[in-house]
């Protein structure tokens, strides 16, 4: 299921991308849990008759989130204009926060229910592989390699600790970059420290939970009967720490572009129209690959 890809940037990770990205599309980690399964088909010998239910699934999925393009424009500009303002006016952002969180929630729905249809294309055997991959074993399974769970477990986290560290290494490089480029002074540069420290720590806090419901997204993905109430009731669970996320980032945001001169905000906003451009021309969920 998706998470289906998307949505989860630390605020200060990019100075551009802390102003670029909507507050309420800079995911909290439950986001993370989401599970697609475009990257696993790839490792399943598909029919050809599957490839194109999967293809025409994915280009009808396109086609529908296109339909939502004018509606998250939109409530990411109201947003966007309510953080670039002199005055923090927390109502109207609250407002605008909770109408980008219901978008978002009705794409992921629609990426749900794609995926759940996807997975219902596969046959027995396939399915197993997929789950293997998701790391979800039958019980016989488990109690087989219980003698090997530790250096499993061991592996696993090691194997994470490097990816995590590639990755804040390549934002580490970024975020020089751009501080460069905005010549942000060491009051300012303190700010952004503090922001992404205490962004950090909030992942951290928040990584059980993320284990726990990428077990519940897989769940819903992987049911004979994908039903509504069973996706409402999932999205209840995070609603609160959605909203309270998107709530923190925005005033981060306010906060930082408010301590930036005239200058560096003109230079900042340069940085993310180029960035808008660059991933317009991206391609999207299901452009390349699709089968």
């Amino acid at each position: 299921m998706r998470t289906l890809k998307s949505l989860f940037t630390p605020i200060a990770v990019s100075i551009a991308i802390i102003l670029a990205q909507p507050s309420a599309s800079a995911k909290p980690p439950e986001h993370k849990a989401q599970i697609s399964l475009r990257h696993f088909l790839k490792q399943v010998d598909l029919t050809d008759s599957q490839r194109q239910d999967v293809r025409l699934l994915m280009q009808q999925n396109r086609a529908t989130k296109d339909t939502y393009q004018p509606d998250q424009e939109s409530t990411r500009e109201v947003v966007r204009n309510l953080i670039q303002t002199d005055e923090w006016h927390e109502t109207d952002i609250s407002s605008a926060l909770e109408a980008e969180l219901h978008l978002q929630a009705q794409l992921m729905w629609l990426n749900i229910q794609t995926q759940h249809q996807i997975w219902l294309t596969l046959n027995e055997a396939q399915k197993a592989q997929i789950l293997t991959e998701l790391n979800i074993t039958s019980e016989e399974a488990y109690i087989e390699n219980a003698l090997d769970e530790n250096a499993h477990n061991e592996l696993k986290q090691q194997n994470e600790e490097h990816r995590q560290g590639k990755h804040e290494m390549h934002q580490e490089q970024r975020q020089k970059k751009l501080i460069a480029a905005l010549n942000l002074s060491d009051e300012q540069q303190a700010l952004l420290v503090s922001q992404r420290a205490a962004e950090k720590a909030d992942r951290e806090a928040h990584k059980p939970a993320h284990q726990t419901l990428k077990a519940e997204f897989i769940g819903l993905i992987t049911a004979e009967n994908l039903g509504e109430p069973d996706w409402i009731a999932l999205q209840a669970q995070t609603q609160t720490s959605q909203f309270e996320h998107a709530f923190t980032r925005a005033k981060n945001q306010y906060t930082f572009w408010n301590s930036l001169s005239s200058e560096q905000q003109h230079t900042l906003q340069e940085i993310i129209t180029k960035q808008q451009r660059e991933q317009k021309r991206r391609p999207r969920f299901g452009r390349k690959d699709e089968s």
